[in-house]
């Protein structure tokens, strides 16, 4: 084992089984607190579970000491051309954005937020996300995760649109951004731009980093009626 590998080598466990714990520990809180878990709680949360089952990183991996191969609002990158793959870092304390959110909720993901949003990702689009641990830095806390390289050009925008509505995702717009709901799956994505969507040799599409979320509640009301043909722009639910 590798001194930046976790004794418990979560890249060993499944995404599935990690968000599955992490939303069940979310799930006991709200019952003793009568209301749904907001940021700084999910944070807590995560930070306990991650210590307990030894996903904090006892060192960087090695790809963190060199300049990133790429940088997005959401990530560094570094390719790792022996693994066909790419390994992501979040920035300190900054795991992505909710796509729609309530009022009253920050419109930051949590960690836990974060985590499903992969297992999604792996379970709609094929993708092979794996966690590989958490890392505390001075900054603040951080999550990597390795994907699968993909070749390939961007896909146009007529392309993408035709993806998403061809398979039963329901376009709508929101902050001003283009997102798409699937009322059966109760999912909304965003982030659905061209850099996101990669249009591979054999001319079928591939996502590689899109905002997914599942949603219940009042939230999956907020999505059916941004969906609707006299809905406008919202910010949140």
């Amino acid at each position: 084992m590798s001194a930046h590998e976790p004794s418990h080598a979560p890249a060993g466990i499944p995404l599935q089984a990690l968000v599955a714990e992490l939303r069940s520990r979310c799930q006991a809180v709200s019952r003793l607190q009568g209301g749904s878990t907001y940021f700084h709680e999910e944070l807590g949360i995560f930070r306990q579970f991650a210590a307990e089952q030894d996903l904090f990183l006892q060192a960087p991996p090695d790809e963190l000491s060199r300049i990133p191969d790429e940088e997005g609002n959401e990530h560094q990158v570094w390719y790792q051309p022996d693994s066909k793959a790419v390994l992501k870092a979040t920035w300190p304390d900054f795991f992505g954005l909710l796509v729609i959110h309530r009022p009253s909720e920050e419109h930051k993901a949590s960690p836990i937020a974060y985590l499903e949003r992969w297992f999604l990702h792996n379970e709609l689009f094929g993708d092979e996300v794996r966690f590989l641990g958490a890392l505390a830095t001075d900054s603040g806390l951080r999550l990597l995760i390795q994907q699968p390289a993909i070749a390939g050009t961007p896909a146009t925008d007529e392309e993408i649109q035709s993806f998403f509505t061809s398979s039963g995702w329901r376009r709508f717009t929101i902050d001003g951004d283009v997102a798409y709901f699937d009322p059966e799956q109760r999912v909304v994505i965003s982030d659905t731009h061209r850099g996101n969507i990669i249009l591979m040799d054999d001319g079928l599409l591939a996502p590689i980093d899109l905002r997914v979320q599942a949603v219940g509640g009042s939230l999956l009301d907020t999505a059916a009626k941004l969906c609707a043909p006299s809905s406008t722009d919202h910010n949140g639910a």
